[in-house]
């Protein structure tokens, strides 16, 4: 799909649309095509529409009207929608081509309106159809005018559609399944975008990563036939005078739970166990594509979670590296395992803030439903930052405590920290206090993602299945530590 800004009264054959406030009146061009149109046609509610064909009296082909709902209740995420609406319009009715007037809306600038809407139709446009043999199954919208009266909102669609397509980027990989989408398979992808994008890049292998003495990591891999890969992915690796900043995903390509077996039903959604690594993957290509004048390293740690003879059984004591000990107290619980290890290994290059990234709890979901990512932080900025470009992205993160007692759950009676604390209790909370042993001095943020890498039901802007949130936060937030 192409955005583009034009000015009004650029017209094609295609979709007209605006996106109305309940206050706002509907245009005369369109009045006088349609006469009056009433409150029970048209009420303005947010997600409702009205379609018109213009019967040439316009060189559109058609008009829609959707509705963004009370100016009071308004959030800038409905403007996202109305595009995915108008987008999703289209495609049924197979026209490629759409414009959408810029709406003026409260509080937000045109520019950022316009990259809303961008961000919008390019999400809603994506339609995972790789593994499909009639690829003519799926219609794609191609073109999308943004029509504004100045240069106000110039910048807005080059931001949102590097921010959608890394977006949809990171969907299209974590779709994949486990026997087609490997650690290895997933270390070749990340050569592929460091070649593209300038960026450097380190892939440790077994044998290094046993030498540096990642025995968690490792631990995890053991079950599985699957060789484990840590990426590491730097941008600006050599622009010494810039800010480091570190971001570290959670890449289990397929998690069996172990020998502690997840439950039959639904493990085939286990694939999306990679998601954390995938999101920090299409982050690190959103961040060289604008060109963010910072530096980056980006960690993914990639193994799958097998049994077998080999695996690693409950009760099992690993040493981390940097030399902190683990009492494995449950298999399943391993994603906290390949994060100890890189995020000691990303904290000792000493960077202004390190942001990890994982599935890690089913307490999430309890907790959040589908809503909003779980936020731990050892830092207030830090949490804050994250909590604005939530809302900014609208992929919201909800901050939760880390009181001393919950650290006082994780301690073992053998070893220096066990990965479960044994009682069930504050599932998410205790998870991300294990992870900060690892992170030493460093001002640290875990997002905890596992109610929101997936969605089973439609919505205006996405398909089922995977939905790569995640990607808009850390590269807003990315882009707001580049100001600084």
């Amino acid at each position: 799909m192409k955005v583009k800004i034009e000015k009004p009264g650029y017209s094609d054959g295609g979709v007209l649309a605006y996106f109305l406030l309940k206050e706002d009146k509907i245009p005369a061009e369109i009045l006088k095509i349609t006469g009056k149109i009433t409150d029970g046609e048209f009420d303005r509610k947010l997600g409702k529409t009205y379609t018109t064909a213009t019967l040439g009296k316009m060189k559109f082909r058609r008009i829609l009207l959707t509705g963004l709902g009370d100016k009071k209740d308004f959030e800038p995420d409905f403007v996202r929608r109305a595009a995915g609406t108008a987008v999703r319009h289209c495609k049924s009715i197979k026209c490629p081509d759409l414009s959408v007037v810029l709406p003026k809306l409260p509080e937000v600038s045109p520019k950022s309106t316009a990259q809303f809407i961008t961000e919008g139709a390019i999400l809603s446009n994506y339609k995972f159809m790789e593994l499909k043999t009639k690829k003519e199954e799926h219609f794609d919208v191609k073109n999308v005018n943004i029509l504004a009266p100045d240069k106000s909102a110039d910048g807005g669609v080059a931001i949102g559609t590097v921010l959608a397509e890394a977006q949809n980027y990171t969907r299209e990989l974590d779709e994949y399944p486990a026997n087609l989408m490997t650690p290895r398979k997933v270390a070749d992808i990340a050569k592929q975008l460091a070649r593209k994008n300038k960026l450097s890049l380190t892939v440790l292998d077994e044998k290094a990563m046993r030498k540096k003495g990642m025995n968690a990591l490792l631990g995890v891999a053991s079950g599985s036939e699957e060789p484990p890969r840590l990426v590491i992915l730097e941008y600006n690796k050599n622009r010494k005078n810039l800010p480091l900043y570190g971001l570290v995903g959670k890449g289990i390509t397929f998690d069996s739970g172990g020998i502690s077996l997840k439950p039959s039903k639904d493990m085939h959604e286990m694939k999306y166990d990679k998601s954390g690594a995938l999101v920090v993957l299409g982050t690190a290509k959103a961040v060289a594509e604008l060109k963010l004048p910072i530096r980056l390293i980006v960690a993914l740690a990639l193994t799958e979670n097998m049994p077998s003879g080999k695996a690693q059984k409950p009760g099992d004591v690993v040493k981390a590296y940097g030399g902190k000990t683990i009492e494995v107290l449950n298999t399943d619980a391993e994603g906290r395992l390949v994060l100890a290890d890189t995020l000691a290994y990303v904290a000792e290059r000493n960077p202004k803030a390190i942001i990890d990234v994982a599935t890690l709890t089913g307490a999430i979901v309890v907790a959040l439903g589908r809503h909003a990512m779980g936020l731990f932080s050892s830092d207030e900025k830090l949490a804050a930052l994250l909590e604005e470009a939530g809302k900014r992205s609208h992929e919201r993160a909800w901050r939760f405590p880390m009181w001393k007692e919950y650290g006082e759950m994780m301690k073992s009676d053998i070893a220096d920290i066990k990965n479960i604390s044994g009682t069930g209790e504050a599932g998410s909370i205790t998870g991300a206090v294990f992870l900060k042993e690892f992170i030493g001095g460093a001002a640290w943020a875990h997002l905890d993602i596992a109610g929101v890498d997936l969605i089973k039901n439609s919505h205006p802007y996405f398909e089922k299945g995977a939905t790569g949130t995640g990607v808009r936060l850390l590269t807003e937030a990315l882009i707001y530590l580049s100001k600084k």
